[in-house]
Parts: C-alpha cells; sequence; structure tokens
C-alpha cells in the first residue's frame, strides 16, 4: 500500500495526469512547474508535497504509463508446471510488448529519450521505470520457476536478461526509434521466443 487516503491518490492522479499532457506537448524541459499547476489546478504547496522535484514528477508519470506490468502485490505468480511457466511468461511477453508499444508510451519515451542527455538523472529514472520493471518482473518469474525446480537457473540475472533482451528489441528497435507506424510482435513470434528462452532454461 502507499499510504494514501483516497482523495490523496486522486490529488495526486490529477497532478501527473496534467504532467503527462503537458510533457507530451511541450517537453520535459519545455514545461515549468507553474504550468503544472496551472493545468492541474491545484496549488504550488500541493504539487511538491507529493512531488519535491519535476525529476520525481516524470518519474510518476513514466511508472504510471507501465503500471500494468508490475504483479499483483509484488507476489510472484502462482505455477506448479513448465506448461504454466510457459503461459506466464507469454502472457508476460504480449501484455509488455503491447502496452510499451502504445502510441501514447512511445511518445513519452521519445520525449525523455531526447533528454536523457541533457539531464542526467534522467537516465536513472528511465533505466528503472522501464527495462528495470521489466527485468524486476521476470527475475521473480525465474526465480520462483527454479525453486519449484521447472528450470535451471544457474545466473538469475543473467537468465532474465536473456529473456528481457529480446522483448526490447522489439520494444526499442520496432518502437521507440521506428520511423515506422509501430506493429506489436505477433503472439506467434512471441511463443517462439518463449520456447527458445525455456529451451535453454532446461534442467
Amino acid at each position: 500500500m502507499d499510504g494514501l487516503t483516497e482523495r490523496q491518490r486522486a490529488k495526486r492522479a490529477q497532478i501527473t495526469d496534467a504532467a503527462h499532457r503537458l510533457f507530451l506537448a511541450d517537453g520535459f524541459a519545455g514545461t515549468s512547474i507553474d504550468a503544472i499547476v496551472a493545468e492541474a489546478g491545484v496549488s504550488k504547496q500541493t504539487l511538491y508535497t507529493y512531488f519535491p522535484t519535476k525529476i520525481d514528477l516524470l518519474s510518476a508519470v513514466l511508472y504510471n504509463g507501465i503500471s500494468d506490468l508490475s504483479l499483483p502485490s509484488g507476489a510472484a505468480p502462482a505455477m506448479s508446471t513448465r506448461d504454466d511457466l510457459r503461459i506466464i511468461l507469454l502472457g508476460f511477453a504480449v501484455q509488455s510488448t503491447r502496452a510499451l508499444l502504445d502510441p501514447e508510451t512511445i511518445a513519452m519515451a521519445r520525449l525523455v529519450l531526447g533528454e536523457v542527455f541533457r539531464v542526467v538523472e534522467l537516465r536513472r529514472v528511465f533505466r528503472d521505470a522501464l527495462p528495470g520493471q521489466l527485468l524486476a518482473v521476470v527475475q521473480a518469474i525465474l526465480v520462483r520457476a527454479a525453486e519449484l525446480g521447472l528450470i535451471r537457473l544457474s545466473d538469475p540475472e543473467l537468465a532474465t536478461r536473456m529473456f528481457v533482451g529480446p522483448l526490447m528489441s522489439y520494444i526499442a528497435l520496432d518502437g521507440f526509434l521506428s520511423a515506422e507506424p509501430v506493429t506489436p510482435p505477433s503472439v506467434e513470434q512471441l511463443e517462439r521466443l518463449v520456447d527458445a528462452f525455456l529451451t535453454l532454461m532446461e534442467l
């Protein structure tokens, strides 16, 4: 739990929604705190109560954009067989590529990528919010699968990168860095990716 009341959560969302709109329209550097305050209809003191810096606010906007990738209550998913694991990994692959190749998510990622070399703090924010969340969720799944004896997992971090890396190739190369209209990978493509990965993880 975040420790906030329903009213506080609504106020926080009011601020992040306003910031999201302005960041997309005017860029991170081009959006002032005064503009966000006016757009959100709150006082500057209220904004700073929830977000001490503009970096904190951008971080919240990024996390909100991909919050569906988090495991419920931070828990590892239920599974008992390799088929369960396959279904979980495939579901995650489909969900993550669809969510991160959404036009608004792509626009926000491009906005941040345009700023990261001018604002050093954004590098950590972007890394933690996007690939960082993917890595954390997948590692939790793989560690649980290994505990159940479903896969061989000698190096959890490396195995996690081996699964997330191909997903990021679709997300980055075909999304964030593409000049063409975005088409998420098909379920069939992701099935082949998951099956190839699980072959490497066989006991």
